[in-house]
């Protein structure tokens, strides 16, 4: 058995790999090397669970994240110290820069939902610390 993973790319995901005439599927083991696999001689590929996208959670609900948490402020942070966080998190996230990447798209549209829930918690809490000052 070969332990590794399938690079995905933008190609939609791992049907569309399978499923092109290429009778070859790009493969990088546990150990770091890259390898050609023969797509007829494999039997199993076990699935990984798919990413999920954070959700900003309804205040009344008890699993409920404040927006102060999701930019790692604390709740009597400066209107600053809240730009600056949302500012270091947006960097990360934001869709331009995930798409230089060329990352898988599961992992773009993680990103980019991770993005819109930053771009709301840092929404919300600017609208409290000015209501607030």
């Amino acid at each position: 058995m070969v332990r590794g993973s399938i690079i995905v790319g933008h190609s939609g995901g791992l049907e569309n790999i399978l499923s092109k005439e290429t009778p070859f599927l790009e493969f990088h083991s546990k150990q770091g090397q890259r390898k050609f696999l023969a797509k007829h001689q494999i039997a199993y590929i076990e699935p990984v669970e798919p990413l999920r996208k954070p959700m900003l959670i309804p205040k009344n609900d008890p699993r409920y994240v404040d927006a102060f948490s999701m930019l790692g402020v604390p709740r009597n942070c400066t209107l600053d110290q809240a730009i600056a966080a949302f500012r270091e998190k947006a960097k990360l996230y934001h869709p331009d820069t995930v798409a230089a990447l060329a990352l898988p798209q599961e992992v773009e549209r993680y990103m980019t939902e991770t993005f819109k829930q930053i771009n709301t918690a840092y929404t919300e809490v600017r609208a409290e610390l000015q209501e607030a000052a």
